[in-house]
């Protein structure tokens, strides 16, 4: 199944407790929202293979993709073809009431005429799931990944003669859910070291602790309302100098929602409060906002699926005198599977980031689409596209890019 809702969620929370970099989030592409198609005659399936008590899928994808703008830049854009190739394999072992999953994956690009545009990056992960009964689940999840940030995120590197900023991210997370008949809680506790690979960046690298408490009341057998806390500590491990200032912080606040789940026509969940964002320095403003965070899809018939994510929270920034930056991002996306063997989708992206004690504002806008032809259970072909456009108070901020591309994607 292609979850997106409880990706969006989580990717959501992530954000809220720590204010990670966008690109630690996988949020700097502008990928299609790829939506939880429930179809039932799906063809591009996985067929794991059996190795003992586990099952281990191996796949990935090879795509050659133009793009319009690859240094996103307001004047004299450069254009260029790249070969991109992100292989993976992954391992789920499932023992009773504890699950067992580990993966690892790469990212290898290679442009065609800016080959200083060329970069390797790559994750691990592990996870545990133990449930030791019905009403009760621990998870546990750690990964280390470098990252390669896209040139179009905020704050992103747009000078031709530095190649893409780079980072490695390791991150864990501890959580503990109990589900009664009525009331359920929820605990997660999240830690986060991002350290960026060139010195020129060495004041971007920070580390953030977060935690996260939800009381659940069971209102239907399908759905949880819920409120919760939240508080997320950042430090940057760079001290100020003289005059500078001090960007360590704290966020905390609270939000209440509702949880669909499993859900029928509608999954996921959604929710909308306040946060409140304490600086270490007496200099920057504390200021109270509004929070928000969506992951949602609506499934009206088997083969059609309809998702929203989004996200409204305090995150980190680097621009030299901004005091803090909120962003506000969302996705809407539509997923078709016209026969059992092609499937299409097309999305709407907006992401607006403000940024406090500056005038300056940024809104980009996207477009993506995506068309898959199966051909068989393991090897499929998609066509892939994405506009987007940024508009912004400070006119060299702006830029306009598309991107297109032929994709192989295989899995056994």
């Amino acid at each position: 199944m292609r979850g997106m809702a409880s990706g969006g969620a989580a990717a959501a929370l992530v954000l809220t407790l720590g204010g990670v970099p966008l690109s630690a989030a996988r949020a700097q592409d502008l990928q299609s929202p790829t939506s939880a198609l429930d179809a039932p005659e799906a063809l591009f399936v996985p067929t794991p293979l059996t190795v003992g008590g586990a099952t281990v899928e191996i796949g990935g994808v090879a795509r050659i993709e133009y793009d319009s703008n690859i240094y996103a830049q307001a004047f004299g854009e450069k254009d260029d073809f790249r070969a991109v190739l992100r292989p993976y394999v992954e391992l789920n072992r499932k023992g009773g009431v504890i699950d067992l999953t580990a993966r690892a994956e790469g990212d290898f690009r290679r442009y065609f005429k800016h080959d200083s545009e060329n970069a390797n990056g790559g994750k691990v992960a592990a996870g545990l799931n133990w449930a030791p009964s019905v009403s009760d689940r621990l998870t546990a999840d750690a990964s280390w990944q470098h990252v390669i940030e896209d040139r179009g995120e905020p704050e992103g590197n747009t000078q031709p003669s530095i190649g893409p900023r780079e980072l490695n991210a390791l991150e864990g997370e501890l959580g503990y859910t109990h589900q009664g008949a009525r009331i359920g809680f929820m605990l997660r506790g999240t830690a986060s070291r991002f350290r960026y690979t060139k010195a020129i960046d060495d004041n971007r690298d920070l580390d953030n602790l977060g935690a996260l408490a939800r009381v659940m009341l069971r209102v239907s057998p399908l759905m949880n309302a819920f409120v919760e806390g939240f508080v997320s500590q950042r430090d940057f491990r760079q001290a100020p100098q003289l005059g500078e200032l001090d960007r360590d912080s704290h966020t905390y606040g609270g939000r209440a929602g509702v949880a669909i789940d499993p859900g029928g026509t509608i999954r996921g969940e959604a929710a909308v409060g306040v946060y409140r964002f304490d600086p270490k320095d007496s200099r920057i403003d504390a200021r109270t906002r509004l929070s928000a965070q969506v992951g949602l899809v609506y499934s009206p018939r088997p083969r059609t699926a309809v998702t929203l994510d989004g996200f409204i929270g305090n995150v980190a920034t680097y621009r030299t005198g901004v005091q803090s930056r909120e962003d506000m991002r969302f996705r809407l996306g539509v997923s078709q599977e016209v026969r059992h063997n092609l499937r299409g989708e097309v999305g709407l992206v907006y992401r607006r980031s403000k940024y406090f004690g500056t005038g300056l504002t940024e809104k980009i806008y996207g477009v993506t689409g995506e068309l898959e032809y199966a051909l068989n259970r393991r090897i499929a072909l998609a066509a892939t596209a994405r506009w987007s456009k940024r508009n912004s108070t400070d006119p060299l901020d702006e830029y306009e890019r598309t991107r297109v591309g032929l994709e192989l994607r295989f899995h056994y």
